[in-house]
């Protein structure tokens, strides 16, 4: 149900419809209604032609009555009336409102009976302190009293039961937002009996859409409410008879509409109200025009179709999609119209709902379920949607319904009285199936400012983190965890903080997940900092979560010894801050993390039995050795596995090999996007706080470019770093790369330097890496950066307080313990093969965002290469294709996905780098530019007569292999593409081009270049 709030929001818009429609007299009519019931009964309209003076400025007045005076009120009318000259004036004009004011009032008073009273009704807000201003003038000028009613006010009162239908009357608000009445302490309220009694006795039929508004609360009563429900009947025959008398198509449309709701609600089926339903969409083209009938027809409308799907209706699918149609064009049609903006807004939101109606598939069965009450259809609705699986839901018009809502949030600012709720709940219904449209995150961006700028950033949270739990809950961790850094932001306030404190732990689980432990570590250390120095004492029991969840990513990470220092400090939170802290049912981070120690502990006995006697005096203190002791003589029958076997485990798993924190260096492994990353550091406390604050920052950044197609080609990237640069001065610009393709990479400590500075000198060298390993132009890869800063990159990685400050609880003489021991990582000797199972952090395998753009190029460099390689080939061409040797080898090459001008690029690439020999050229890294231009020249020339005629035994399979990886090296820019750092491995460049670029796949045109296949060569291949 509409709040009161909400439907006062919604009536201040509709009277924001009338000063663009200059409806002054609607607005006279509804003041003159409201002030009846407010203020005095005995008020009637003040007119009059101009030339006989008009109606001096007065909208209505009060005539004298002397039943006031009599004895015994008997009527509302004589309780209302008043013994005042009261004036009533009114005005649509926006534009300094008090001139206007004293104006008509000067008016009012200069002339004709003297005024006791002026109550003047206004669309335009006046502030209390004009208000007590003008007040005071009145009097002091014209001895008169002076009451001003506003938009607010005005709307304050329309949004009562007993005005309400003046708002559905003049405004066009739908009829089903109209408020219920106060609630009755008796099962029949006397409203009721009395209502009911007087429409029994009734001689005269109703037909005016104020009978209608007279016969809707005890019809919607009737037909919901169990002990009123005998009468349903009664009432229904009441609303036939008005429908057959009505007085005009709106109040027969109307009167439609409550009949088709009162029998499904209260007979639970459809098939009475059929005709009526029908009845209904046969008068709605020539009715649409009004904004509260057109609310009226989408919900009948998904009436039927909930009936439909019921089968508790005869109505037709066929006649539901037409009706359907109907509502749309009329929509389309009046947006054609170009429509004042409040207007537009109306029709944009509706348009955008009955685009993203879901689209019911042909074969659908019929399904029983509970006809809800009117009052509860929508918070059902909702809660059906949110709990259902939204990957099988198809909606109708996706691109329609977002273009209709990108129109509608580009106006929002010029409507700031549009009722944005329902479009921003329908919105964030379907997220999930929305998000990959171009225009989602302008949409969400702009229906969250405007739910913020009504109901406050605490409710803008409140929407990201809705949208998060959706994609969670789809299994679409990167939009989630994008949507849980928005709420965390909305969040981050000292009557929200809880928020924000959630949002960071569900934000390391969803990192996590996606097996990027660090950047997971970062958000569960903050989220332990931010509870621990809350100043509401409740908070600090999340500070233990935090703790576990970090002890856990340490695990994930292979740094065993550190994991167990941090379960530690995990326990000890737990005993400071919660009840019954060992609960494991009622404390998951600990069991978890209780499980992840029991595996330390069984290795170390397994493998590393020297590191055990450290791993149990860092946990002894804590008091669950005994738990631990438990849990592994559990399992101490179970056969346990080899150092090789551990190692396997791990890497398939995603997780850094244990122990790896031990020894004079710390090693950490870990891949995402097809990059695995090997990163040392030595194994010092400065050292390990840069280096984790590194990996945290570039798991964070991969999570964000994950969203997007960075392009990046399957690689290694070896990396040492060190805690020696100064005011963050290292980074990007001391990289340095060794000869056996390792970088060395230099950074600050946070002790007394900037943490800004710190935090943009380590994106800063991530993004040095990832460009390295991108083969987007360096245009396309800026847009990528500038697409992930403008989402809010820097707020993601950086949390709270820097990484070394929040992580930094380990002692640097603890760190030295570990740093001293002999013992080496488990698989020490063995390749790290690691694997991340998240399927979102996979290499992808689909076709590159940048392809399309730059596939008329590539079609045009294929056809160039058939037409002018022959040439630069020359006679030695003709001899290959005349070898069966090589022909055979052109086949297999062939059988293994080669095309002809893959053969003619390694042909080409072979014959022009002996024909340079020949010459005295040879292509290196040293060549000056008028060399290497003398060698371009050389490359695209037709053979000469004198060249030589190279021997097919050249052209060898191997021979071949080499010259193409070679050639698609140096031909990657007429991709459109661009090797950064190189060179790179060749086949990690042949399979991005094959996965992504088609490029086994892509041809033109052109004569065969090997004849069809001889038998002969063909049995000698096999």
């Amino acid at each position: 149900m509409t709040s009161p709030t909400e439907l006062e929001r919604r009536i201040r818009f509709g009277l924001g419809t009338l000063t663009e429609t200059n409806s002054h007299h609607d607005f006279e009519t509804i003041s003159l209604g409201l002030a009846r019931r407010r203020i005095a009964t005995n008020l009637m309209p003040a007119t009059g032609p101009v030339a006989a003076g008009g109606d001096q400025g007065r909208d209505a007045e009060s005539y004298w009555t002397n039943l006031t005076n009599e004895e015994g009120l008997t009527s509302l009318f004589i309780v209302g009336a008043t013994d005042e000259n009261v004036v009533l004036a009114c005005t649509t004009q926006q534009a300094d409102v008090t001139t206007k004011i004293r104006s008509d009032i000067q008016s009012i008073c200069g002339r004709g009976e003297i005024v006791n009273r002026v109550v003047y009704f206004t669309l335009a807000p006046v502030a209390v302190g004009k208000r007590h201003e003008l007040q005071e003038q009145a009097r002091a000028d014209h001895d008169v009293a002076l009451d001003i009613w506003d938009a607010v006010a005005i709307s304050k009162e329309l949004a009562e039961h007993d005005l309400y239908h003046l708002a559905v009357d003049y405004l066009h608000l739908p009829a089903e937002l109209a408020p219920e009445r106060p609630a009755s302490a008796t099962p029949r309220p006397e409203w009721y009996e009395n209502d009911l009694t007087r429409w029994l006795a009734r001689t005269l039929p109703a037909s005016s859409l104020g009978d209608l508004i007279d016969l809707r609360d005890g019809l919607r009563s009737a037909s919901t409410d169990p002990a009123l429900m005998p009468d349903l009947p009664e009432w229904l025959a009441f609303a036939e008879t008005l429908l057959e008398h009505a007085d005009s198509d709106e109040v027969a449309i109307r009167a439609q509409f409550e009949i088709a709701w009162a029998t499904m609600r209260g007979t639970k089926t459809l098939r009475p109200a059929d005709r009526h339903v029908r009845a209904f969409f046969s008068l709605v083209p020539e009715t649409l025009d009004d904004p509260g009938i057109l609310r009226d027809a989408t919900m009948l409308l998904d009436l039927g179709y909930g009936a439909m799907l019921r089968g508790i209706t005869d109505i037709s699918r066929s006649e539901l999609e037409a009706w359907h149609q109907t509502l749309v064009k009329s929509i389309d049609d009046q947006l054609a119209a170009d429509p004042y903006p409040n207007m537009r807004a109306l029709l944009l939101s509706q348009e955008a709902y009955l685009a993203l109606h879901q689209k019911y598939p042909a074969d659908l069965r019929h399904e029983d379920g509970e006809v809800i009450p009117f009052s509860g259809t929508k918070a059902a609705l909702l809660d059906r949607i949110r709990s259902a699986d939204m990957s099988s839901v198809e909606l109708i018009d996706i691109d329609k319904g977002m273009t209709a809502l990108r129109a509608l949030v580009d106006i929002l600012e010029d409507t700031p009285l549009f009722p944005v709720r329902d479009t921003a709940e329908i919105f964030g219904l379907y997220t999930t199936k929305l998000a990959k449209h171009p225009h989602y995150e302008h949409v969400r961006d702009g229906l969250d400012a405007a739910i913020e700028r009504v109901e406050g950033e605490g409710a803008r949270g409140d929407r990201a983190l809705d949208r998060a739990l959706q994609f969670h809950g789809e299994g679409q961790l990167l939009d989630a965890l994008h949507e849980i850094h928005a709420a965390k932001i909305n969040w981050w306030h000292g009557d929200t903080i809880e928020g924000g404190i959630n949002m960071l732990l569900l934000a390391a689980k969803i990192y996590y997940q996606l097996n990027l432990p660090h950047a997971a570590k970062q958000h569960a250390l903050a989220a332990a900092v931010a509870a621990r120095g809350a100043t509401d004492a409740s908070l600090n029991r999340y500070t233990a979560d935090g703790l576990l969840i970090a002890a856990t990513c340490d695990h994930h990470a292979g740094q065993s010894l550190t994991a167990t220092h941090t379960f530690y400090l995990g326990v000890l939170a737990q005993h400071a801050y919660l009840e019954d802290p060992m609960s494991l049912s009622s404390h998951p981070a600990l069991m978890n993390m209780l499980q992840d120690q029991c595996h330390i502990l069984r290795a170390a006995h397994t493998v590393r039995p020297t590191l055990v006697p450290l791993l149990e005096s860092i946990l002894e203190p804590s008091g669950l050795m005994p738990v631990i002791t438990g849990m592994l003589d559990a399992v101490s029958e179970l056969p346990t596995s080899t150092e090789k076997e551990i190692a396997e485990i791990t890497d398939r798993s995603g997780m850094g090999r244990l122990f790896s924190d031990v020894g004079p260096g710390r090693k950490y492994h870990w891949s995402a996007l097809g990059l695995t990353w090997a990163v040392r550091c030595p194994n010092a406390r400065e050292a390990v706080l840069v280096t984790e604050r590194f990996i945290a920052a570039a798991q964070v950044v991969l999570a964000d470019f994950a969203r997007h197609d960075p392009h990046f080609f399957r690689g290694t990237l070896n990396i040492e770093i060190d805690a020696d640069a100064i005011n963050g001065q290292g980074g990007a610009g001391t990289i340095e790369q060794t000869s056996d393709g390792a970088w060395k990479l230099h950074l600050t400590p946070a002790a007394d330097c900037d943490p800004q500075a710190i935090h943009l000198e380590t994106v800063g060298a991530v993004m040095h890496f990832l460009v390295s390993q991108s083969l987007l132009s360096q245009q396309d890869f800026s847009s990528l950066m500038e697409t992930v800063f403008a989402s809010g990159l820097m707020h993601k990685s950086a949390i709270v307080r820097p990484y070394d400050e929040i992580a930094d609880f380990l002692t640097a003489e603890q760190i030295q313990v570990l740093s001293e021991r002999p013992e080496l990582p488990i698989g020490w000797s063995t390749p790290v093969e690691l694997v991340n199972p998240s399927p979102e952090t996979q290499w992808p395998k689909n076709l590159a965002s940048t392809y399309e753009k730059n596939n008329e190029k590539i079609l045009e460099n294929i056809a160039y290469r058939y037409k002018t390689l022959p040439a630069v080939i020359g006679p030695t061409l003709a001899s290959l294709l005349a070898d069966a040797e090589f022909n055979r080898t052109a086949r297999r090459l062939q059988s293994e996905g080669w095309l002809d001008w893959h053969l003619l690029i390694a042909i080409a690439n072979v014959v022009i780098n002996h024909r340079a020999a020949s010459r005295g050229m040879t292509l290196t890294r040293q060549m000056t530019d008028a060399q290497r231009e003398a060698f371009i020249a050389l490359a695209y020339a037709p053979a000469l007569a004198t060249d030589p005629l190279l021997s097919p035994e050249i052209f060898d399979e191997d021979t071949l292999r080499l010259h193409l990886a070679s050639a698609a090296g140096a031909g990657v820019a007429t991709l459109g593409l661009t090797i950064h750092v190189g060179p790179i491995p060749s086949d990690a460049l042949l399979e991005f081009l094959g996965e992504r670029y088609r490029y086994w796949e892509d041809d033109t045109p052109h004569d065969p270049l090997i004849a069809e296949s001889d038998p002969d060569l063909t049995s000698a291949s096999h």
